[in-house]
């Protein structure tokens, strides 16, 4: 996954309606001395994002992860098979926010989020 500069995805976070998208960009906005670090995948289709996602779903987190947005995100992605994804991935010492987009990125198609728990609270 190539490097990417974090704020790529502020536009689409801004036009989004889900809440994860707007602890994003609140994250980004109030964290900006932290350094992050942000990668974007190649389009892909949004079938095959929806067969992953939905695999990793139902296999659930591993310790010490927490992942919130599943049920959104598998709805989305189902939607409008026919059309590309984009995977944004923006970590922060305790979260992992991945964004999917359009491959414009003009639409946030939806935003999971994965707590890095403690590993004593992850068992």
């Amino acid at each position: 996954m190539p490097s990417i500069a974090p704020g790529l995805v502020e536009p689409v976070l801004r036009a989004s309606a889900d809440p994860l998208a707007a602890e994003l960009l609140a994250r980004l906005r109030a964290d900006a001395e932290e350094p992050l670090r942000a990668r974007a995948t190649r389009p892909y289709s949004r079938r095959e994002a929806l067969r992953i996602y939905r695999h990793k779903a139902a296999k659930g987190d591993r310790p010490g992860v927490r992942t919130d947005g599943y049920p959104a995100l598998l709805a989305a992605l189902g939607d409008a098979l026919g059309s590309e994804v984009i995977v944004h991935g923006v970590t922060f010492a305790d979260t992992v926010y991945l964004v999917f987009t359009d491959p414009e990125r003009t639409h946030c198609v939806g935003v999971l989020r994965k707590l890095l728990l403690d590993r004593s609270e992850g068992r």
